[in-house]
């Protein structure tokens, strides 16, 4: 047996990795185009198609990699041929499948504008829902995206580019997956994902030899300021500093977390009076609903069933931990020069709380109770 063979041998989890990749992306690659063509009424029939081809893809992909790798063991076939050939498969499959995100990305098909969704209401859309609207508010973004995918898969198509074709598309096609599994997508899309992150990632650790080389080559010609002492101690700093400061912030901020949430007013008197039910409709300045957010953000909005900026009211608050006290710091009469507003809160509970402020010389006395956890 020759050294170049043995080199050329692989164990059959590599072969069934490779396998796996190219056939079962490239079935789903034919899926991609030929399911579309359907008429409407063979519908029906698109997902069991899909699902059986789908199958029968992984099952040829296991069938293969056993035979290919008893033939490689007893020295029966070239396993060089069966390796470029698969490669090169896998290679054009994700050309063909992410080229054609990109394409709809600078078509305006990808992230196209949604008329329901734009009528709906952030709480109740769904995580695919939200995801298309957040990738359309901005046109230039969606194409820029689409770039990248577009020249990566070009880069992809010859042998000698074919790295930075993947070191273009591996970061992309990453963070697409992460949308896909934590938004759910679905499980097809994300399944897709699966397989052009891991197809990249095969064809990236193909090349590991050299991408380890170029790091242990490169070294940075400018000079070292300082002895390692002081370097390694700003490295650390550098580090620390942002650690400590985000920490300490976050922990000054949650000493109101007890009051964070959406507050809805169940009574509310001004100087006094009674503020009707009804009376949100004409006055903005009968609140209906308090929202009390973190970094000091407070937000008084008179409609009772959704938050309308223009109708509502925007406050900061200092929370003092010590005295458990909160004042509110309005800027509605002078902006330059805000007024801050003792609030006097009284049996305060887990989801309810009693207020009492002076409001633009009134005398406001409100009922809240929270609404969400």
């Amino acid at each position: 047996m020759s050294s170049n063979e043995t080199e050329n041998k692989t164990k059959w989890i590599s072969k069934f990795t490779l396998s796996f990749l190219s056939i079962v992306g490239g079935v789903d690659s034919v899926l991609h185009i030929i399911l579309p063509l359907f008429p409407y009424k063979l519908n029906q029939y698109i997902v069991p198609i899909g699902m059986t081809s789908l199958i029968i893809g992984i099952v040829f992909s296991i069938g293969l990699s056993f035979y290919w790798h008893h033939k490689e063991k007893n020295n029966l076939i070239d396993s060089k041929k069966y390796y470029i050939w698969l490669t090169t498969i896998l290679r054009y499959w994700l050309v063909f499948y992410i080229s054609t995100f990109g394409f709809e990305k600078l078509f305006d098909v990808n992230f196209a504008f949604s008329y329901h969704i734009e009528d709906s209401l952030v709480h109740t859309l769904t995580g695919q829902e939200l995801t298309w609207k957040y990738y359309g508010h901005s046109y230039y973004l969606t194409v820029i995206i689409g770039l990248f995918q577009i020249i990566g898969s070009i880069l992809l198509l010859f042998r000698r580019t074919t790295l930075l074709g993947v070191i273009t598309l591996l970061p992309v096609q990453f963070n697409i997956l992460l949308i896909n599994i934590f938004y759910g997508i679905g499980p097809l899309t994300t399944f897709i994902s699966i397989i052009m992150v891991f197809g990249l990632s095969y064809l990236s650790l193909e090349r590991k030899e050299e991408i380890v080389d170029f790091f242990r080559r490169y070294k940075s010609s400018l000079p070292s300021i300082g002895n390692n002492t002081l370097r390694n101690s700003m490295r650390i700093l550098c580090i620390l500093i942002p650690f400590l400061f985000v920490f300490y912030y976050s922990y000054d901020v949650r000493k109101s977390q007890k009051y964070f949430g959406k507050w809805k007013v169940e009574k509310m008197t001004r100087n006094g009076e009674l503020v009707s039910e009804k009376a949100w409709k004409k006055d903005t300045l009968a609140w209906k609903i308090i929202y009390f957010e973190e970094r000091g953000k407070l937000l008084f909005c008179p409609n009772p069933t959704m938050y309308v900026d223009s109708t509502s009211i925007f406050m900061k608050y200092n929370y003092d931990d010590n005295e458990n006290s909160l004042k509110v710091i309005s800027y509605e009469i002078n902006p330059e020069k805000p007024d801050t507003i003792p609030v006097q809160i009284s049996k305060f509970k887990d989801k309810s709380m009693q207020w009492e402020m002076i409001f633009n010389k009134d005398t406001i006395q409100m009922e809240l109770k929270k609404e969400n956890p």
